[in-house]
């Protein structure tokens, strides 16, 4: 059981309680003076003295409550009344049979679900398709109460993982088994095209590019294909790459547009190095532009300004920078990817947020009464007080101001 507030922010109108507490010390009764003949002649001994005081206490009381209610609805509090721990959960992930891991869990007196989409029960089939899992340990952590146990039975090497290790609010009690999870099948690879666009000068530079192309080919049969034309033929729009050995024009820029990549012998501004020479000299730069990506030569595509051309592994460096950073490892060994525990992770926060009850109604309706008990209380008629205050055959008697 837990308050929370949707919108913690709404507590800065608490500042606005300094305004009816301001008003309350320095607003004065106002003093009305009524002459008596027979005090005239008696002289004033003691001067009434001015000391600190809170008019009318009970109703600055009820207006610094009501001015705190209103900061409080703003907050959005919602009240979780939290749902008893049950039953553990056990979390069977694709690629373990069933039967191997209730022997793994030792007769564990679970609920028992499929770590897959929608956290199906056990008695509907195993699921066929590869499963996000580190997302769904993540998604699972923030559904279950935070007292509920969680026990995940995995095989040796998983897959849909996301390049981290899940951090979660509670410790899984994580069991390996053997098995391995089945793996999303592999599209056939599309066909790549590679095309350059060349004025006559830079002409000698294609037969590096073929002597890449080739090299590609080899590894990946009739994969790729070069479409090296001049400089005014336009671009296809099947192609998948651009290498660019002209003047920059707006085909050019319309390509980054696109949000395509293109290798241009012109360094431009910025950029991460790419590739550097024997004396950490940068040869190249990769940047974005547009919405796609320059690969900047600082240089032209030579021998004598981009060295590593001769090299033997210039096709695999072109490919690579072509291809842009590795994405983030999707399989890892079931010890690699065992999630750890992190107590600053409210992991209970999605499942209070969607269960909880909202408290508006109430506070609403209890602002109200709070507003016509003000009224009330200010606008009844105040008694004299009594005190006075002598002074020369006169007296001061306090008179309550209208509020």
């Amino acid at each position: 059981m837990n308050l929370a507030l949707l919108a913690p922010f709404g507590l800065v109108a608490l500042a606005a309680l300094a305004v009816p507490l301001l008003i309350h010390l320095v607003r004065r009764l106002e003093l009305a003076t009524t002459e008596f003949a027979a005090l005239r002649w008696i002289a004033e001994r003691v001067r009434p003295q001015r000391r600190l005081r809170v008019e009318r206490p009970w109703l600055l009381l009820l207006r610094l409550l009501l001015l705190a209610l209103l900061a409080v609805l703003l907050a959005r509090p919602v009240w979780d009344g939290g749902v008893p721990a049950s039953r553990p959960w056990a979390v069977v992930a694709p690629g373990v049979e069933l039967s191997a891991a209730r022997a793994a869990a030792g007769g564990l007196d679970a609920e028992w679900h499929w770590l897959a989409p929608g956290f199906p029960h056990t008695d509907e089939a195993a699921p066929s398709a590869a499963a996000p899992v580190a997302s769904l340990l993540r998604e699972l952590d923030a559904q279950l109460p935070s007292g509920q146990a969680l026990a995940a039975i995995v095989p040796e090497r998983l897959d849909g993982l996301d390049g981290e290790r899940p951090r979660l609010s509670r410790k899984v009690d994580w069991r390996v088994v053997p098995g391995q999870a089945a793996s999303p099948s592999a599209p056939s690879p599309a066909p790549i095209r590679l095309a350059v666009r060349y004025t006559p000068e830079a002409e000698s530079s294609l037969r590096y590019l073929r002597a890449a192309v080739a090299a590609w080919n080899q590894r990946e049969a009739d994969r790729y294909v070069l479409d090296a034309q001049p400089a005014d033929v336009p671009l296809d729009d099947a192609s998948t790459w651009l290498v660019w050995l002209a003047p920059r024009s707006p085909a050019l820029e319309r390509w980054f547009e696109r949000g395509g990549t293109a290798l241009v012998a012109e360094a431009g501004d910025g950029g991460e190095p790419l590739w550097r020479d024997a004396a950490g000299r940068v040869l190249a730069r990769s940047a974005s532009e547009g919405r796609g990506r320059r690969i900047g030569l600082s240089g032209a595509l030579t021998p004598a300004a981009l060295p590593l051309l001769l090299d033997a592994d210039f096709p695999d460096r072109l490919r690579a920078a072509f291809d842009g950073p590795p994405p983030a490892p999707t399989r890892a060994t079931a010890a690699m990817a065992q999630p750890c525990h992190d107590a600053q992770v409210h992991g209970s926060w999605l499942r209070s947020t969607a269960n909880a009850r909202p408290l508006d109604a109430w506070l609403a309706a209890l602002v109200a009464a709070l507003f016509l008990l003000e009224r009330l209380v200010a606008t009844r008629t105040g008694t004299p007080a009594d005190e006075s205050a002598v002074a020369g055959g006169s007296v001061a008697a306090q008179r309550e101001p209208l509020p």
